[in-house]
């Protein structure tokens, strides 16, 4: 009967308990394999507590080694030692903001949400961004506008404010935010910003100018990844929360964790237990069995694949659509006779990439630009390049996909609309 739908389905919770334990977002009490880290952070952070400018932090490590979970960690807890008015006689003042830069991906938009976060706006500060502003927003203030407020709050409140900054490589104009945010602690006379950047890539600071470098007096920490008794270690936590007693055994959470050991990626490890949990409840099931755990990993890596290529920005989207379509019809360039099949020259890549480009109503990015390209490619594991050495068309770099070519150029064909 339709009248029962909800009861039906409260019911039929035979796999899960609490799904958003399996979030990337879900920050556990405890953290495990992350406490070194997580003591490294609140050594540098413990600053603020004596109203000092603890240094700027960046963190670095691959997809799904905890960076944003551990910061997320310290940082609550240091928001709850403030708050005990036992732990903080002194009353000093912090202020914590994250954003993720992905979404936010230009100077003036952190500042914005850095603004506009309720953290900064409560009753208990006065010249907050918002006061006087109608219908609660900043819009139609310039950067220079939005730096005097968020100077004029930080200052008036005597705030130590700590910007979690998420994936700060996608920042488009990082040199520029990087040089205000770090500038702003010359003009303050009570207070401080200080920046933690999280990001999977360890070279995002060659883009600064040297002005930039030289203010950001920054720690750096790298996370490694998880192995697979770490992993097994991280799902078994969150199985004793997230899912019911007794669905999954130790030797299945141990293939789970196997699979994952790979990459070593706590992202990856947790979506494939969630999705094993769900083939199994799809079917009525009240244990999740291996062969769940096989068929999760399939389903998983293409919603990775399709992930992974979505959220690329068009060139870099397109590149990936000329490579799959010069594998699947065959390469026109005339190969070694010893050459592997489905190896490709950067050289006629590029061709390929230029005629798209123009198809697809876009203008080509200079061949710079194009080996900026792969390198980033390469990076997100989406293809391997490999230098070949004297002899074969001089030194050019050699390309290879690593996903089917035709799923390759569906994903881009819906993202791109080209359909």
């Amino acid at each position: 009967m339709i009248d029962d739908i909800f009861e039906k389905e409260l019911e039929d919770r035979k796999i899960f308990r609490n799904l958003w334990v399996l979030s990337p977002h879900y920050v556990p009490h405890e953290l495990p394999h992350r406490e070194a880290e997580a003591r490294h952070i609140t050594k540098f952070i413990a600053p603020v507590l004596r109203n000092e400018k603890p240094c700027n932090i960046f963190i670095y490590g691959l997809t799904g080694t905890g960076k944003t979970c551990t910061s997320k960690y310290v940082t609550t807890k240091l928001e709850q030692l403030v708050d005990d008015p036992t732990k903080n006689p002194n009353k000093v003042k912090v202020r914590i903001v994250y954003v993720n830069c992905r979404a936010h991906n230009k100077k003036y938009q952190v500042l914005m949400r850095s603004l506009e976060d309720p953290c900064l706006n409560d009753e208990s500060l006065v010249d907050t961004p918002l006061k006087d502003r109608e219908n609660d927003r900043l819009l139609g203030l310039t950067p220079g506008e939005l730096y005097e407020r968020l100077k004029k709050v930080v200052q008036g409140n005597k705030l130590n404010f700590i910007m979690i900054l998420d994936e700060i490589d996608k920042v488009k104009d990082l040199d520029d935010l990087m040089y205000l945010l770090t500038r702003i602690n010359d003009e303050l006379k009570d207070g401080h910003v200080t920046i933690l950047g999280i990001s999977n890539r360890i070279e995002v600071k060659n883009r600064l100018d040297p002005r930039s470098k030289s203010s950001l007096y920054e720690e750096e920490i790298v996370f490694k990844p998880y192995n697979a008794e770490q992993l097994t270690t991280i799902l078994k936590q969150r199985v004793k929360i997230g899912l019911q007693p007794d669905v999954i055994d130790d030797s299945t959470i141990e293939l789970i964790a196997a699979f994952a050991a790979q990459d070593g990626d706590a992202r990856y490890t947790l979506r494939l237990l969630q999705k094993s949990g769900e083939l199994a409840q799809n079917v009525n099931r009240s244990k999740i069995q291996i062969e769940d755990v096989k068929k999760a990993k399939l389903a998983v890596e293409v919603d990775r694949v399709f992930e992974a290529i979505s959220i690329l920005p068009e060139h870099q989207q397109i590149v990936l659509y000329s490579i799959a379509d010069i594998i699947s019809k065959g390469s026109s360039y005339k190969k070694l006779s010893d050459m592997p099949a489905g190896i490709l020259f950067s050289g006629e890549v590029y061709e390929s990439y230029e005629h798209f480009c123009r198809k697809f109503n876009r203008n080509p990015r200079t061949t710079r630009w194009f080996r900026e390209y792969l390198n980033e490619l390469e990076m997100l594991g989406l293809i391997t390049l490999t230098v070949s050495g004297k002899g074969i068309r001089g030194n050019t770099t050699l390309i290879r996909l690593g996903y089917d070519p035709k799923e390759v150029k569906a994903i881009v064909s819906r993202s791109l609309g080209l359909d």
